[in-house]
């Protein structure tokens, strides 16, 4: 069996750390084409570089609400590309 980019995502990966306790507070929901969620990752990323190089050339008070924006948008792109990671590894052929 060969990994299929078919595959929905398995709703595995969290993100947004709050707390003492580092908890999580949102999650990748289960069941969404992995085609589309790495179409949303891309988009995600795209908008972190934008706000990112934004951010580095700006010194005034708004660079720093960039530089947070990517932080967050880029923790929410991971996401995305970490669980559909996690639902190609069961699909792969053993070696």
């Amino acid at each position: 069996m060969t990994p299929s980019l078919l595959m929905p995502t398995v709703g595995g990966a969290t993100f947004g750390k709050c707390n003492a306790q580092d908890q999580r507070l949102f999650s990748v929901n289960a069941g969404v084409s992995s085609v589309e969620a790495l179409e949303h990752a891309s988009l995600l990323m795209n908008c972190v570089n934008t706000l990112s190089f934004m951010g580095a050339v700006d010194d005034g008070h708004e660079a720093t609400a960039m530089r947070w924006a990517s932080h967050y948008l880029s923790e929410m792109a991971k996401a995305l590309i970490d669980d559909v990671t996690l639902g190609l590894h069961p699909a792969q052929e053993p070696t």
